[in-house]
C-alpha cells in the first residue's frame, strides 16, 4: 500500500479542538508503521536529544515515575515518552503500561476551547509530566526521612528487637541511600529534559504566552527541590561514613584494651612456662596463690589506668 492510499490513523486517537492527539504504545508496531507510511515519521528509533523529521519536532523524555502496581511502599519505574508534534498534530509514544500523567493531560486537553492549538496541548502534556515528577520527589523525600532515622539509629542506637545497630545495618542503609541518590539523579535529568522540551515548544510556537514562562518556572523550582533532596542524601551519607569510622575506631579501641589487660598475665605465664633448672617459687607453700594474685593484680593495673584516662567512654 503506497503513501497516498494509506488509511488514516484512528487507533487511540484523541481529537482535540482544531487538531488531533494520537497516543501510541511503543510495542504497537502496526500503529507505528501506519504513522511512518502516512507522515514519513519513524518513531521506533532511540534518541536522547530533540530532532526534526518530516516536519515534526520529536522530543524524548525519560522520567522515573511512581508505580502503584509494584509491591512496596515506594516503588518507581523508568518511563520513556516520545513526543512528536507539528502545528496541528501531536503524537505521543509511551510504554505498554499507561502513563497516568498522559491520561490526566488527555482529560484536560479534551476540555480545551475550539481555538486551542497543539502548542496548548503540548504544554498540558509537559505540565502533567512535571507534576508527576514532583510527586516522585515528594515520595523520595519520605524515603529520605526514613533513611535519616536509620542513620540516627546507626550512630549508637538500638533496633526494635533490642540489638545494637552494627556495621551491616549501616552498610544496608548506605546501599539504600545510593539507590535514592541514583533515583534523584534520574529525576533531575528528567526535569532537564522537560525544561528542554518546553523551550522547544515555545520556540516552535508562533507566539509565546505566560503559560510557557510559568511552566518553565515550575519545572526549575521542582529541579531545585530535587537538588535539595540530593544534598540531603549527601549529608546523610556523610553522617553514615562518620558513624562507620567511629564504630571502627571503637572496635579497635576494644581490642587495644583487651590486649593491654591480657599482656601482663601473658608475660607471667610465659615466664613460669620456662624449663628452668631451679625455680624457688615452686617450694613456697602459697606459691600458686601468689602467682595467681600477681596475675590478677598486673591485669587490673592497666585496666584501672585506662579507665582513669577515660578511654573506655
Amino acid at each position: 500500500m503506497n503513501q497516498n492510499t494509506a488509511p488514516p490513523i484512528t487507533l487511540d486517537a484523541q481529537h482535540l479542538p482544531g487538531q488531533g492527539w494520537i497516543r501510541v504504545r511503543a510495542s504497537d508496531r502496526a500503529a507505528l508503521d501506519a504513522i511512518s507510511r502516512q507522515h514519513g515519521l519513524s518513531l521506533e528509533r532511540q534518541t536522547t536529544h530533540p530532532i526534526e523529521e518530516a516536519g515534526f519536532t520529536v522530543l524524548p523524555v525519560a522520567l522515573p515515575l511512581r508505580d502503584d502496581d509494584l509491591v512496596g511502599g515506594y516503588s518507581f519505574r523508568a518511563v520513556s515518552v516520545l513526543i512528536a508534534f507539528t502545528a496541528d498534530l501531536v503524537i505521543t509514544v509511551e510504554p505498554d503500561q499507561p502513563v497516568d500523567a498522559l491520561s490526566y493531560a488527555q482529560a484536560r486537553a479534551n476540555r480545551l476551547p475550539a481555538t486551542a492549538s497543539s502548542h496548548d496541548a503540548l504544554l498540558l502534556i509537559i505540565e502533567a509530566l512535571g507534576d508527576s515528577m514532583q510527586d516522585t520527589i515528594a515520595r523520595i523525600s519520605l524515603v529520605l526521612g526514613d533513611l535519616a532515622d536509620e542513620a540516627v539509629d546507626s550512630s549508637g542506637g538500638f533496633k526494635v528487637e533490642g540489638r545494637q545497630v552494627g556495621v551491616a545495618d549501616i552498610a544496608q542503609t548506605a546501599v539504600s541511600l545510593g539507590e535514592a541518590e541514583e533515583l534523584i539523579a534520574r529525576t533531575i535529568e528528567g526535569q532537564l529534559m522537560l525544561e528542554r522540551a518546553t523551550r522547544w515548544v515555545r520556540r516552535s510556537a508562533a507566539a509565546t504566552g505566560n503559560g510557557d514562562a510559568a511552566l518553565l518556572s515550575d519545572i526549575q523550582g521542582s529541579r531545585r527541590h530535587a537538588r535539595f533532596q540530593h544534598a540531603k542524601v549527601r549529608n546523610i551519607q556523610q553522617s553514615l561514613m562518620t558513624t562507620l569510622d567511629l564504630k571502627q575506631n571503637q572496635i579497635i579501641k576494644v581490642f587495644t584494651v583487651v590486649t593491654a589487660v591480657f599482656t601482663p598475665p601473658t608475660l607471667i605465664a610465659a615466664y613460669y612456662g620456662q624449663n628452668f633448672a631451679h625455680m624457688p617459687e615452686l617450694s613456697f607453700q602459697w606459691g600458686e596463690w601468689f602467682v595467681m594474685g600477681a596475675t590478677v593484680f598486673f591485669a587490673l593495673v592497666p585496666l584501672a589506668y585506662i579507665k582513669r584516662k577515660g578511654w573506655l567512654r
